[in-house]
């Protein structure tokens, strides 16, 4: 989970009422409005130091009790002594979808170049120094596709000096193409471009189905990033199936800081789409996320979505 620090140094003896707090640390980066930026940090056995961004609070991701977390990361850690300059882990993912690749590494001197092989992704990435064994950096080497659940072969190559890895992690991307306003000014939420912040819900992409689906945990959510170049009011259109008897499910829709509440309509089937006319919101020009956040699960599963519209109001 994400976990929040409000100071850029740390003793172990500030520590000591969390044991093992400086090994559970990934990742560190702060967040300026919809966009994360990361930022490098030193580590030693006593204490953190961040450097970079001092304007926003500083945040981490941190290994939990299992690599995936509930908003759907996935934070491997180094599996011992590279062997051969290579890492390689069995990862069992419990939904197919898009996630970036992030390598966090240390390099004291020298280049190196990371080799990735997840899910036939091989695109190279080279590696510069980052001036000391114990200063990390996290690089972007891609986006993967996991076309099915089930068991995943990870591996990490390199060529050149040999990197320090900290973590290796698959952080939840789009499924599909960045959204903008059409001529109309309306916004087009479809399930093939969401980005799932999940372990089970996922988007279905077979042609009968096509939607946000297999949605039976309530702390899976959901979102879309969208721009907005024509500002005002909108409509917020949901176009939603759900089986015979599994209604009732409560679920917050949230955007630019306005929050609907919307209870989960029975329509005979989960791919049996309506629309309904959940609310309005006031939308400033710029970038905007749409969440859908369950609040409360009423029966077996919550909900498919197929898509949201925002309907301008002239």
């Amino acid at each position: 989970m994400k976990h929040r620090i409000h100071f850029l140094f740390f003793t172990i003896a500030g520590l000591a009422a969390h044991a093992d707090s400086l090994e559970q640390i990934a990742n560190v980066f702060v967040e300026d409005g919809l966009k994360l930026h990361h930022i490098e940090f030193s580590i030693t056995d006593t204490h953190f130091e961040s450097h970079g961004d001092k304007k926003h609070e500083i945040l981490t991701d941190r290994y939990g009790d299992t690599p995936q977390q509930s908003d759907g990361r996935i934070l491997l850690k180094p599996n011992g002594d590279a062997v051969s300059q290579a890492y390689s882990w069995d990862y069992n993912a419990s939904r197919p979808g898009k996630y970036w690749v992030e390598l966090v590494y240390a390099l004291a001197k020298g280049k190196s170049t990371a080799v990735p092989n997840i899910s036939s992704y091989r695109i190279q990435t080279q590696l510069d120094d980052t001036g000391a064994a114990n200063r990390f950096r996290n690089v972007t080497l891609g986006k993967v596709y996991f076309v099915e659940p089930g068991k995943q072969k990870i591996e990490l190559k390199f060529r050149g000096e040999m990197p320090r890895v900290r973590a290796l992690i698959l952080r939840p991307a789009p499924e599909g193409e960045p959204i903008g306003q059409a001529l109309d000014r309306s916004v087009l939420l479809h399930a093939r471009d969401v980005t799932l912040h999940s372990t089970k819900v996922q988007y279905e992409t077979k042609p009968h189905k096509n939607t946000v689906g297999y949605w039976v945990n309530a702390t899976d959510r959901v979102c879309w990033d969208f721009t907005v170049t024509s500002d005002g009011m909108f409509d917020v259109e949901i176009h939603q199936g759900c089986g015979n008897g599994q209604g009732g499910s409560l679920v917050a829709l949230e955007v630019a800081g306005q929050k609907l509440d919307f209870t989960v309509k029975d329509t005979g089937h989960f791919q049996n789409f309506i629309p309904y006319r959940v609310g309005t919101v006031n939308l400033p020009k710029g970038e905007h996320r749409f969440w859908i956040k369950p609040l409360k699960k009423a029966r077996n599963a919550i909900m498919d979505v197929r898509r949201i519209r925002l309907i301008p109001i002239n």
